[in-house]
């Protein structure tokens, strides 16, 4: 037995500490591994936990990966490295951080970004809720929001009467504003 078969293996994100975790992906059909010190998986639950969605996103694509987009940033040529025209945020520097700089990173970056989109989403489009146009359409939202929510609140006391009144002020706004 050689002294290399018992030496611990290291964490794949930190690469430092003794890996104590293993995280296995399927994606495609085939099964991916990464070892995890103790450390990193807490900071990928203390992620999820908080609801943190972009650390945790970038904790599970570097589980998933491996680090394959650090080895491809690393293997891009200064000279080839794709460059957001508007705030200059490079492929590379996307890649390391998983942070994009401004909105126009997605339309520099769309040759990368679709085939990882799809992965992640399983979509390259956006299906939620689409943004308001314009400022009046945007305070009836709110509005409308505000009065459901004080609808609730009524209904829950039974306050039937306001709770009519507030039924009937969201029938009026749902006929000035089309809401839903």
């Amino acid at each position: 037995m050689s002294e290399h078969e018992n030496a611990p293996v290291l964490c794949e994100e930190c690469g430092v500490n003794e890996a104590c975790y293993t995280i296995s992906v399927m994606m495609n059909g085939q099964v991916t591994q990464r070892r995890l010190c103790a450390d990193c998986m807490a900071k990928m639950n203390m992620n999820l936990a908080a609801g943190n969605v972009k650390h945790l996103l970038s904790a599970i694509m570097s589980a998933i990966t491996g680090g394959v987009e650090a080895a491809a940033a690393a293997a891009v040529a200064p000279e080839d490295d794709v460059v957001c025209e508007r705030c200059g945020t490079t492929l590379s520097q996307f890649t390391k951080s998983g942070k994009l700089g401004c909105p126009t990173c997605y339309t520099a970056f769309r040759e990368q970004l679709t085939p990882m989109l799809q992965q992640i989403h399983g979509r390259t489009q956006h299906a939620g809720r689409k943004p308001l146009d314009t400022e009046a359409a945007q305070r009836r939202r709110a509005a409308w929001e505000r009065l459901s929510r004080q609808l609730e609140q009524a209904v829950a006391v039974e306050d039937f009467e306001s709770a009519a009144q507030l039924r009937d002020q969201l029938r009026r706004l749902q006929t000035e504003g089309g809401e839903d």
